[in-house]
């Protein structure tokens, strides 16, 4: 069991509360959308849900790489309604790989890979997959 205060208080920042879903080990949302992560076969599938229908935003090879999608998200939330920009770099970090795929964009980086269906979503996985969950905290809070 991961130590999911990190994640508590992004979401909370983003105006998310923790939810028991059945659909997710772990989730996080409003009465209008969710977040989450579920274990499924060998990888963990990073999820959403709008206005009741679930998807599948991308499938991590860790949990880890999956808590740090999640963190993005709450944190890319958060920006938006502060008005700051992304902080991520327009493309794949630097010795990072990204190629489309049938099933979306795969995403590869430092023995870390995720398929997305969105290339923006494999786009920050490169950024954020192999960096320690305080190091992708405090690179949201840059301005």
């Amino acid at each position: 069991m991961i130590d999911t205060q990190l994640l508590d208080q992004w979401a909370a920042r983003a105006g998310l509360a923790p939810q028991c879903r059945p659909e997710a080990q772990m989730a996080w949302g409003d009465f209008e959308v969710a977040f989450g992560i579920r274990e499924k076969g060998d990888c963990f599938e990073v999820i959403s849900v709008n206005r009741g229908h679930w998807v599948v935003d991308g499938a991590t090879s860790s949990r880890d790489s999956a808590v740090a999608m999640l963190l993005a998200r709450f944190g890319q939330l958060w920006r938006s309604f502060d008005g700051l920009h992304d902080p991520f770099p327009a493309g794949p970090a630097a010795g990072s790989r990204v190629s489309p795929v049938a099933e979306g964009h795969l995403a590869q980086v430092n023995g870390e890979q995720g398929v997305f269906r969105r290339e923006e979503d494999a786009r920050v996985f490169t950024h954020v997959a192999d960096r320690p969950h305080d190091d992708i905290a405090a690179l949201m809070t840059t301005l």
